[in-house]
């Protein structure tokens, strides 16, 4: 009789399938029980669809609760009133749910969506239809949004930089900035698709047996396509800028052309949020003075829109308002003439109007005084001053140009067989003003800081002193000991040498205001990152999973 088997402690197979695998026999041959591949759920999945259901949307969500809090205030605050003054031809006034529905749809312009309100007239058989796209930008609203953005980006990069102890890549902060810009986009859809309302008040003098709602129909909504788009860039951007910070510092520290433009690109964000700013209450106090209540109210929405027109005016650009048919008959136009009417004047031709508007010259001076004091104070050289002046003027520019104010008006009515269109607009013309910003910028950032720095006789814009590095790399007090890449970052230095180090425009200057010249010896840790946090890992400006 044969000796029995050896146990292996696995029950018979069943008929048609392969024999269990004993432990510690060898690796099992192909086919056999237990050599399959590992479970992917990834594979076979488009790249599309790995990368919505393969990557954490949450910081992206969170981000964007503040900003869409931001909106809903927004109109909340503008819904409260309940009577508009306009009991003249409306006895009935919106319920508040109506009035919510159309301010929602008003705060999406400061996402750049037109608010667009229309009202159908039914009378004696007889139909008319008016309408109102209006395009003006609440800055205010636009600026809290974006402020609340920043705000919340910047605490989730904060926490996940504690979380991990890891610094982001390039890639990695391009692909936050692109889910961010995603939910930005879907959030604004959803605000747009919930905004707008339509109500049907009555006329006054109307018979009982006429019908409220048959008499006349308003209807409020935006253009929220538009806001879509825009506020994905934003979003996009913003984001980009919050978590790209780890790359850019090293970007910055190797690269001198890297370093000056951040460095200038942050000296004139500065300089902008104060002179707007200040010109914001100063179009405040003039429209509290002038104006009634409810007028002083609603201007809070537009405050950057005038403070900026006050600067342009100031600078010297020329304000143009135009209003008339832009087709139909002329009698549409409201005007004593029927043509289109142009209407100008500036700081040096006024054209009749008071000569009050020659004290906004005063804040085109502040905007001279802080570009200049801003560029003596971080000691910029000509290179750095004219990125300086180039950035300010295209940014003061940008925003004065998004700040004006467009209507058009489009209306039938049954003795008519084509509609007519009435279209105004008031804002400043862009040559002028662009000439004139430019040539402010180049005063400002060109000119006066080199009399400052004579004036106070110590190191000026002009002068600048550089502390000698070793060749191997930056200094041994940031740990990056000799990093074959780094670039000195200064002209001055002969082909294919190492370029002398600049403690005065670093990359300090890129994440925090810089207030002068550092004090520490040559060879110590200057001009890195701010006091309190580690150094930059050379790794940063690269890719790699």
């Amino acid at each position: 009789m044969p000796p029995a088997a050896p146990t292996t402690g696995y029950a018979p197979p069943p008929p048609g399938h392969p024999a269990p695998h004993p432990p510690g026999a060898g690796a099992p041959e192909l086919g056999a029980w237990g050599a399959g591949q590992p479970y992917d759920p990834a594979a076979g999945q488009s790249p599309a669809l790995r990368w919505l259901t393969g990557t954490d949307w949450r910081p992206a969500l969170l981000a964007l609760l503040a900003p869409t809090a931001v909106l809903l205030v927004a109109a909340l605050i503008a819904a409260m009133p309940g009577d508009y003054g306009d009991s003249a031809t409306i006895v009935q006034i919106p319920g508040f749910g109506d009035r919510f529905g159309a301010a929602l749809a008003m705060a999406l312009g400061a996402l750049g969506a037109p608010f667009k309100l229309s009202y159908a007239i039914h009378w004696r058989g007889s139909d008319s239809d008016f309408g109102i796209t209006a395009r003006l930008i609440p800055l205010t609203v636009t600026a809290l949004w974006v402020f609340a953005l920043w705000l919340g980006l910047r605490t989730l990069s904060r926490r996940r930089q504690e979380r991990t102890a890891q610094q982001m890549t390039r890639g990695q902060a391009a692909g936050e900035a692109l889910r961010t810009a995603v939910v930005a986009a879907g959030v604004t859809l959803l605000v747009g698709l919930v905004a707008g309302t339509s109500w049907s008040p009555y006329l006054p003098g109307t018979p009982t047996g006429f019908g409220r709602s048959s008499a006349i129909t308003y209807t409020a909504d935006s253009g929220w396509p538009e806001a879509v788009g825009w506020s994905a860039l934003l979003a996009g951007l913003v984001a980009f800028a919050v978590y790209g910070t780890d790359a850019l510092r090293w970007a910055a520290w190797r690269n001198r052309t890297i370093r000056g433009w951040a460095v200038a690109a942050l000296a004139a964000g500065q300089v902008l949020a104060l002179l707007v700013g200040l010109a914001s209450v100063v179009a405040f106090i003039l429209v509290a003075a002038t104006s009634e209540g409810w007028q002083t109210a609603v201007s809070v929405a537009f405050l950057p829109n005038l403070g900026l027109m006050l600067i342009g005016i100031g600078s010297g650009a020329t304000v143009r308002g135009e209003g008339g048919p832009g087709g139909g008959g002329a009698e549409w136009s409201g005007s004593d003439d029927g043509y289109h009417r142009v209407q100008e004047f500036s700081f040096f031709d006024l054209h009749g109007e008071t000569a009050d508007w020659r004290f906004t010259g005063l804040l085109a001076v502040a905007a001279v005084a802080l570009l200049a004091w801003t560029a003596h104070r971080r000691r910029l050289d000509a290179a750095d001053r004219i990125r300086l002046a180039v950035l300010y003027a295209a940014g003061l520019t940008l925003l004065m140009v998004i700040s004006g104010a467009a209507t058009t008006a489009v209306g039938s009515a049954p003795t008519r067989s084509d509609p007519a269109t009435v279209a105004y607009s008031a804002s400043l013309v862009f040559g002028p003003l662009l000439a004139a910003n430019v040539f402010w910028a180049a005063i400002g950032a060109l000119a006066l800081p080199p009399l400052l720095a004579a004036a106070t006789g110590g190191r000026g814009a002009g002068e600048v002193t550089y502390a000698a590095v070793p060749p191997q790399g930056p200094p041994d007090g940031y740990g990056y000991g000799g990093y074959a890449g780094y670039d000195h970052g200064t002209a001055g230095a002969g082909a294919g040498e190492p370029e002398p180090y600049r403690p005065e425009v670093g990359v300090s200057d890129v994440v925090g205001s810089h207030e002068g010249p550092s004090d520490r010896a040559p060879g110590g840790p200057v001009a890195g990152p701010r006091d309190g946090e580690g150094p930059v890992d050379p790794s940063v400006w690269r890719d790699h999973p």
